[in-house]
């Protein structure tokens, strides 16, 4: 694979970290998301991992002072993101070693399970409710990895959570903790193996700028929006980004 030029993706990272803010903004979570499989549909994921990383730190940690009342909040879940932690520095590895074209169908694969997110409704999750920390531990771990790996580690930890029956902001600010203790632990690992040099940074920061520009307005329109219309419109945009993922890796098997 030919070296990307981190500064010549700059601007269309830009584009793409304003409109995956202002759909966090609206929702409270998702800016990988999205972020994520369109950036990986210009280059591959271990580029999109590295493109969005401070921008997803940016947007984590606007969403994780949203609210206040953390220590309610985070004070009872807060081992949950020291799992991620240790998954994360699995998942980097994972993306430092594995080929593009099978990353990018973990990627699908992953916002397939979101989207399919009802047919877990019916799988019998008593487990963890009888066994809150051992689940929080299975779950955090596996979140980190897709986390270190793909950078979408909300499926796994929806599950945990909302089986819990945690209230919404207390999701949303656990969620929020959680991914901003994976994101700076991709920092570090990344970092630690030269992937993260002074173009990326200088690169990063206009979508990180435009990443707090769209949450901000997504925030201000989010009462503005009818819900139903917009998980149509989001639904419809992931179907499509799953669809291209898989296609750019099929098509030159079948046409080659």
């Amino acid at each position: 694979m030919e070296p990307v030029s981190f500064s010549a993706l700059a601007w269309q990272v830009c584009a793409i970290a304003l409109v995956a803010g202002l759909a966090h903004g609206v929702s409270g979570f998702g800016f990988p998301l999205i972020s994520t499989p369109v950036v990986a549909l210009f280059t591959d994921v271990r580029t999109a991992v590295v493109m969005t990383l401070l921008p997803n730190i940016a947007v984590n940690l606007i969403s994780l002072a949203k609210g206040g009342n953390w220590r309610e909040s985070l004070g009872k879940y807060w081992p949950v993101a020291v799992y991620v932690i240790a998954g994360t520095l699995i998942g980097t590895r994972l993306v430092l070693v594995m080929p593009p074209e099978p990353l990018k169908l973990l990627l699908a694969l992953i916002i397939v399970i979101y989207l399919k997110q009802d047919v877990f409704t019916h799988v019998d999750w008593g487990a963890i409710n009888r066994h809150p920390q051992l689940a929080g531990l299975a779950f955090g771990l596996l979140g980190g990895v897709l986390s270190g790996a793909v950078n979408v580690a909300l499926p796994p930890l929806l599950i945990y959570f909302a089986t819990l029956g945690l209230a919404p902001l207390v999701m949303t600010q656990i969620l929020n903790l959680c991914f901003l203790a994976g994101r700076t632990t991709q920092i570090a690992a990344l970092g630690g193996v030269g992937q993260l040099g002074t173009e990326v940074i200088m690169a990063a920061i206009p979508a990180t700028a435009t990443a707090i520009i769209g949450v901000i307005a997504g925030a201000y329109f989010q009462s503005r929006i009818q819900p139903a219309i917009w998980r149509v419109f989001i639904r419809a945009v992931l179907w499509i980004l799953t669809l291209l993922l898989i296609a750019q890796v099929i098509l030159p098997l079948v046409y080659r």
